[in-house]
């Protein structure tokens, strides 16, 4: 039997055996079309019998039956299939079944026996306890359960289950691999057939509300940016900023170091040369020890003047660490420990925050602390560069943020910019951010990518010169 199958090249990964083979992302991507040309070539070549499930199917107009139809006819093998109006039957006595999980649904497929293959569809909507019970009932040696969904919430059981755990991983790589597990993001760019009706639908979304872009197209949860200090349509515009608006990295060079306080953190750095972020890295492996001395070589390598390092928790012993070779003198090290008080405590932050006498607040006022002060810094580079590049405003190129488009990671750092939250307490006076803390606790990861780009921008002063003499220290911090 011949068989014609249509493959992206990003689906291969698929082809190998896996427990759990996971495909994600927008509108757009293939994934049910892949898995059901996959499905139905496995049923060619043995005896395999496949569930099709999701969490409700009222019906059979419910499940991805008219989709294997529609692909076994534009495959050109109809005539060894049996498509009947509950079930298809297969070449070599396999069987495609369709059922539901709840009402019932259970029972009946903890009945089937010998599943070789459990496609679960729309798996956005399964429940924690739907896979408690589906995950064991697939047990046939060498079964494999598939997953293909369009995330909805991020705190939803599959994508806790298959994709929070390895997210800086996926975000980094486009996918996710070990001995039991395949998982990846698709999305429409991934798709060589992408339509050109949707291909208009995409870009008008994209223009008209981009937040609802990222999450229908692009695969993103729907999150809610209501309390997001940095909007992701902000970034977005920020990209090579340089490039768009014509101006060019200069001044000094500073690097920003997250030494990670939790085992499963990534310690991380960020060079930032003048306005512009032209370096990014993070990494998992090295004690304190290694990691300074590894961020150090970075800075050296990448002609830093200024070390700025998180001095809370672990991070306290970067300084002894740092300064045990005279080499790194050359170095200006400053320990930003972001639970300290705001800086220059009795300076007015900006004239666009007053009091109700009309006079500008301080930072003391202002800020819970310096973390505060140094993130609401970062949220106003990235808002003035899309005012600049979006609304076409003329803003000082000092005070923006480019993102150079070839950055390492840019993708995680982009994620973790979106979830930085600003908490809002009794009043909205007082600017504090969601704590490392309190995101893990929200099962967020902690953003280090994120705040070395804030530490990147929290320059000292130069010395021997008063540069906040008549300034707002967020103009200093720009």
């Amino acid at each position: 039997m011949e068989v014609d199958i249509k493959l992206a090249s990003i689906f291969k990964k698929f082809l190998k055996p896996k427990r759990y083979k996971v495909a994600y992302g927008g509108r757009g991507g293939a994934k049910s079309w892949f898995f059901g040309q996959l499905a139905i070539l496995r049923s060619t070549t043995a005896t395999t019998r496949i569930l099709c499930t999701r969490e409700i199917q009222s019906s059979i107009d419910d499940s991805v039956k008219k989709l294997l139809g529609d692909t076994i006819e534009r495959m050109g093998i109809a005539p060894y299939f049996d498509v009947q109006d509950k079930k298809i039957n297969c070449p070599n006595d396999g069987r495609f079944f369709f059922m539901g999980l709840e009402r019932g649904g259970k029972s009946k497929i903890k009945s089937t026996e010998g599943i070789d293959i459990c496609w679960v569809e729309e798996a956005e909507n399964i429940s924690a306890l739907s896979w408690e019970f589906l995950d064991p009932t697939i047990r046939k040696e060498n079964s494999e359960i598939w997953v293909s969904f369009n995330p909805a919430d991020e705190m939803d059981a599959t994508f806790q289950m298959f994709v929070a755990p390895f997210k800086d991983i996926i975000d980094r790589d486009g996918f996710y691999e070990d001995e039991d597990h395949i998982i990846i993001k698709v999305n429409y760019w991934n798709n060589p057939w992408f339509p050109d009706v949707l291909q208009r639908q995409m870009a008008k979304m994209k223009k008209q509300n981009y937040n609802k872009y990222l999450h229908i197209w692009e695969g993103e949860c729907n999150a809610d940016y209501a309390d997001s200090l940095i909007k992701p349509e902000w970034i977005e515009a920020s990209i090579d900023a340089h490039i768009k608006l014509g101006f060019k990295a200069r001044g000094s060079k500073s690097m920003g170091f997250d030494p990670a306080d939790e085992g499963e953190d990534a310690k991380a750095c960020a060079v930032a040369h003048g306005s512009v972020i032209t370096y990014l890295d993070q990494w998992l492996e090295d004690d304190l020890s290694d990691a300074t001395d590894k961020s150090y070589d970075i800075a050296r390598e990448q002609g830093c003047t200024d070390y700025i390092y998180d001095g809370d928790g672990i991070g306290a012993g970067v300084k002894a660490i740092f300064k045990r070779s005279d080499v790194k003198a050359a170095i200006e090290l400053t320990n930003y420990k972001g639970s300290n008080s705001p800086d220059y405590p009795d300076e007015p932050y900006s004239d666009d925050y007053k009091n109700d006498n009309d006079e500008a607040i301080t930072n003391a006022n202002l800020f819970k602390n310096k973390r505060a002060q140094y993130w609401w810094a970062l949220r106003d580079r990235f808002e003035k560069t899309y005012r600049a590049v979006v609304k076409g405003e003329y803003i000082d190129p000092d005070e923006l943020i480019s993102l150079s488009s070839d950055l390492e990671h840019l993708k995680v750092l982009r994620s973790e910019l979106t979830r930085q939250q600003r908490k809002r307490g009794i009043t909205n006076t007082i600017i504090q951010m969601e704590s490392k803390t309190e995101m893990r606790k929200n099962g967020k990861k902690s953003p280090n990518l994120a705040d070395s780009v804030v530490m990147a921008f929290a320059r000292p002063p130069i010395k021997n010169q008063n540069i906040y003499e008549g300034r707002s220290v967020r103009r200093a911090c720009l």
